[in-house]
């Protein structure tokens, strides 16, 4: 099983040694704390601890400091612990003061940058103009406007607007435009501005506060920029040497603050009356065992007490994921949906083996395969990111399928000749591929529904376990309906009638399962009332048949995205027939291309048929993470 098994526990003790407890024996433990007042069934004389909490603003401000010169190990064995809540805040507060000065005059120096960068941008269309452009704002009688003119617009005014008292001194062109300066009478220029409206004038602001030619500015802009950007790095370096040397320090800050967080955390989900306190919450068995061996040499000072999940609280317990280093990446996809209930079969590893299985199938080609592996397994083991580790595994996959396909990025020429065997064609075997990946999604959808049947009787549900259309009757349903469709369309030798009679007999109980789950599960006023209850059940039965149909056909993707992928590379193989060095560009920029996109797509699509062809048969998603302590 990869759902850790967990203990209900409570701890308990005398008021006044709360502190001591709470730091002896629940602070930095792996626990998932509830709300006490929700679990203890006499609620009477409970009260709330109240404090308020400021350790976790200490912790994250703390923490943003040490990460300025990329300190990772914030922890320390050397804290403080007469520090007060005063002095932290002092410390931390003189630090940030430094940090502070020096971010501020780095905030001011990026705005000059970009300043300058804005001003470097308008004066682009002017750079070849050899004038000082800087006496232009004091002319009182002629007003200018400076901008791009469309193609269009600028064949417009040399066309039809000549003698409309204005001039239009061209700068520069580009492939849009036209860029120049556009003078005319102060009195007109309303005029004016009306008439380049209409011609799509774009207007731009230039920056004139500046001595001049505009090339010069641009250059004095650009060295002031470069000595800007060396001043950055110079104050930044500071505030990281300045870090560097309170790491001490701010690490037992750190420490202790976290420390005092996770105490707060405890007080807020405890209770307690005028003598005793209480926690609650949930523990991995082997934890809670070691727990409760550390107490009992409390001598009767501190209780605590465990007990199995069915016969604790009311409370649903929390999932906490326990999988192994191939699975492990692949729970992001199963979080994404939804976390497993703590009665339900942990998806994980089945979305593993099936999302590597179809991926492979899909994508199978060595030689982009094993880029995909390498790739993934180097930025998993740098980064530890969930995704590239997946792209790691089914970059494998691929690789075997890729064997199985005689398929070298692309060339299924190398591998025969190498091995002195056939291979699998998926572009030639048509039939094969499509009707093998329809078998799989046939094992698949009955392999979910035995998984769901499994699901619904760890929770109790009798009738649903007999009657849904994910249940028995379900899987006799699907049964009985392959049975009759390999007779009529392949031949089978089969009992038809019996098969017809299962069929019937499935259909009904799919039909009526609302009334009979009720029934078998012993629930009053199980029979249907009203119309309206058939109308219905016909309508949901004849949407399940669909899903059968849908949900079987859906698993053709993955045969007909190996014969895509084939055939893409066909492609990049005929148009880097020429050979030579642009026969090899193709071939490089083609597989690129192949493996960026259709590993994209198929990376998708797989997941589609996850989420919406198996997860849909049995899995829920409806659990609660299990939230460690020490992880706060």
């Amino acid at each position: 099983m990869s759902i850790a098994k967990m203990r209900a526990v409570t701890i308990s003790g005398k008021l006044p040694d709360f502190e001591r407890v709470a730091e002896k024996y629940i602070c930095g433990r792996d626990i998932h704390l509830e709300n006490a007042l929700s679990v203890m069934h006499d609620k009477h004389g409970l009260k709330e601890f109240s404090e308020p909490d400021e350790y976790d603003a200490i912790v994250r401000r703390t923490s943003d400091i040490l990460s300025i010169a990329n300190i990772k190990d914030k922890t320390s064995a050397t804290i403080d612990e007469s520090l007060t809540i005063e002095d932290i805040k002092e410390r931390i507060a003189d630090i940030e003061a430094k940090i502070n000065d020096e971010q501020r005059q780095c905030a001011q120096m990026e705005k000059q940058i970009e300043d300058n960068k804005r001003v470097m941008k308008s004066l682009e269309p002017i750079s070849n103009l050899d004038t000082d452009l800087s006496r232009l704002p004091s002319m009182r009688f002629i007003a200018y406007r400076f901008g791009r003119l469309p193609k269009t617009g600028f064949i417009t005014m040399q066309t039809y607007l000549t003698d409309k008292g204005f001039v239009f001194l061209e700068t520069s062109r580009d492939e849009s435009g036209v860029w120049g300066f556009c003078f005319a009478p102060a009195s007109r220029i309303r005029e004016v501005d009306d008439m380049f409206r209409n011609l799509y004038f774009e207007r731009v602001e230039i920056a004139l506060e500046f001595e001049g030619t505009p090339k010069h500015l641009h250059d004095r802009l650009s060295a002031e920029n470069e000595r800007l950007g060396k001043e950055i790095s110079g104050s930044r370096s500071r505030n990281e040497e300045l870090v560097k040397s309170k790491k001490t320090e701010l690490c037992a800050i750190y420490t202790l603050a976290r420390k005092r967080a996770q105490f707060s955390e405890i007080k807020r989900h405890a209770m307690h009356t005028d003598l005793l306190f209480f926690v609650a919450g949930w523990m991995e068995r082997s934890d809670a065992d070691k727990l409760e061996k550390e107490i009992a040499k409390e001598r009767g000072d501190v209780m605590f007490f465990q007990d199995e999940p069915k016969n604790a609280w009311s409370i649903t317990p929390p999932t906490k994921l326990k999988n192994n280093f191939v699975f492990k990446p692949f729970e992001m996809f199963v979080k994404m949906y939804g976390m497993p209930r703590y009665d339900e079969i942990d998806p994980t590893p089945i979305l593993a083996v099936t999302y590597i299985l179809f991926f492979g199938i899909m994508f199978g080609d060595v030689g982009q395969s094993l880029i995909l592996a390498l790739a993934g397994f180097i930025i998993y083991r740098i980064k530890k990111m969930d995704l590239a580790g997946i792209v790691g595994f089914v970059g494998l996959s691929g690789m075997v399928f890729g064997f199985i396909y005689g398929s070298v990025f692309g060339n299924e020429e190398i591998i025969p000749a190498l091995f002195h065997t056939h291979a699998l064609k998926p572009m030639e075997q048509i039939g094969l591929m499509l009707g093998g990946t329809i078998g799989i999604g046939m094992a698949v959808i009955i392999f979910g529904m035995v998984l769901n049947v499994v699901n619904i009787l760890r929770s109790g549900g009798r009738g649903e376990c007999i009657f849904s259309h994910n249940g028995i009757a379900g899987i006799l349903f699907y049964l009985s309906a392959l049975s009759i469709a390999g007779d009529m369309l392949i031949g089978f030798k089969t009992p038809t009638e019996i098969y017809v009679a299962v069929l019937i007999v499935s259909l009904i109980a799919m039909f009526f399962e609302e009334p009979l789950a009720k029934l078998v599960d012993g629930r009053k006023n199980w029979k249907p009332k009203g119309g309206m209850f058939f109308v219905e059940s016909f309508f949901e039965l004849f949407e399940v048949i669909l899903s059968f149909f849908s949900n079987t056909i859906s698993f053709l993707r993955i045969g007909a995205f190996a014969i895509v992928h084939v055939g893409m590379m066909t492609v990049v193989a005929v148009l880097s027939q020429g050979g030579g060095v642009s026969g090899a560009i193709v071939q490089v920029i083609g597989n690129i291309l192949v493996m960026c996109l259709e590993g994209l797509i198929v990376g998708i699509q797989v997941l589609r048929l996850e989420y919406y062809e198996m997860f849909s048969r049995y899995f829920s998603g409806g659990g609660k993470a299990f939230v460690s302590l020490k992880d706060k």
